[in-house]
């Protein structure tokens, strides 16, 4: 009798123990799938996979902000480093010269298709013209867990570079074999975010021109909302008159992220146009209708962005 007690008692214990290690298992997975990173997440609820990885990705924000210079870039490129190359430009200037090892995605529905072709396992470099295409990349292809950097100002500083004859080559380079699977939430999510880009006519490529923004501006629509993301005292000393937000560029910018509406088209601009390309990608797969001001603040003297097209800041 004391035998069959005890047999029964171990057998109580070995289930028990395996349900516990399931559920460990299964919580682990669960936790490591959704990356809580608000506090409303900490106290276990799970959020959708793709908002949980969007506001992961400025809660996480390393110092170089996933971006490098071109020449810092090239160096790496001359050492043999052990990296894959993303050219987003058209075909038809990739053929003409592209950096040696570089693949052609063309920015646009062929990222989403090449996503697991996508290297997760070293580091990704993407450039494209002027850096603002390819920081929308950037930004949506490490939410798809790929450790992407975009090269600063693309391929208008790259061949400007005293080494880039050097370095640059019309051969054609291949994609990977290889497959690097993308949670498929996320997949979906990108997809749908190049497919909506691509159906847009008045914005195209999520971009919006300074004489679209000064005529929003001028008018006060109040379909749009103005959000810069230059840094306090940048925006204190002028900005675009209407810009009533101002959220800095960089690590923990999420957490202000519900001060935006939702019901709004939000107009995002920076300096270049290439932090708020980053931001305005983020901003999308949070569900916000957000556009970058190409070119972003810019340079009067260098005909760039805002100020390039002869338009003022204030400082209200």
């Amino acid at each position: 009798m004391k035998k069959q007690v005890c047999l029964a008692f171990l057998a109580a214990v070995s289930v028990a123990t395996m349900f516990s290690a399931n559920v460990t298992a299964a919580s682990y997975t669960a936790s490591r799938l959704a990356r809580p990173t608000t506090s409303s997440q900490s106290a276990g609820i799970l959020r959708d996979v793709v908002e949980s990885r969007a506001m992961a990705y400025f809660a996480q924000f390393p110092e170089n902000t996933h971006v490098i210079s071109a020449k810092d870039f090239l160096a790496k490129v001359a050492n043999g480093d052990n990296m894959f190359i993303i050219d987003l430009r058209s075909s038809e200037d990739y053929a003409k010269g592209h950096i040696k090892g570089a693949v052609n995605i063309p920015f646009g529905t062929d990222v989403a298709k090449a996503l697991n072709q996508i290297p997760d396992n070293r580091p990704v470099f993407v450039y494209c013209y002027t850096g603002q295409t390819a920081s929308q990349t950037t930004a949506l292809l490490n939410v798809a867990g790929k450790p992407v950097t975009n090269v600063r100002s693309g391929f208008k500083d790259i061949s400007a570079d005293e080494n880039f004859e050097a370095l640059s080559s019309k051969v054609p380079a291949a994609l990977p074999k290889a497959v690097y699977p993308v949670n498929k939430k996320v997949a979906n999510a990108i997809t749908a975010y190049f497919a909506e880009m691509e159906a847009q006519t008045d914005y195209k490529k999520f971009n919006i021109s300074p004489k679209q923004v000064k005529q929003i501006s001028d008018s006060r629509n109040k379909a749009f909302e103005i959000l810069s993301v230059r840094k306090a005292a940048d925006y204190a000393q002028g900005h675009i008159k209407g810009a009533n937000l101002n959220i800095p560029f960089g690590k923990g910018m999420q957490e202000q992220f519900g001060k935006l509406p939702k019901d709004k088209k939000i107009i995002v601009y920076c300096y270049s146009g290439q932090t708020s390309s980053q931001t305005t990608a983020i901003l999308r797969l949070l569900g916000y209708d957000a556009y970058s001001m190409s070119g972003g603040v810019g340079n009067a003297e260098a005909k760039t962005g805002w100020l390039g097209e002869g338009y003022e800041l204030v400082a209200e």
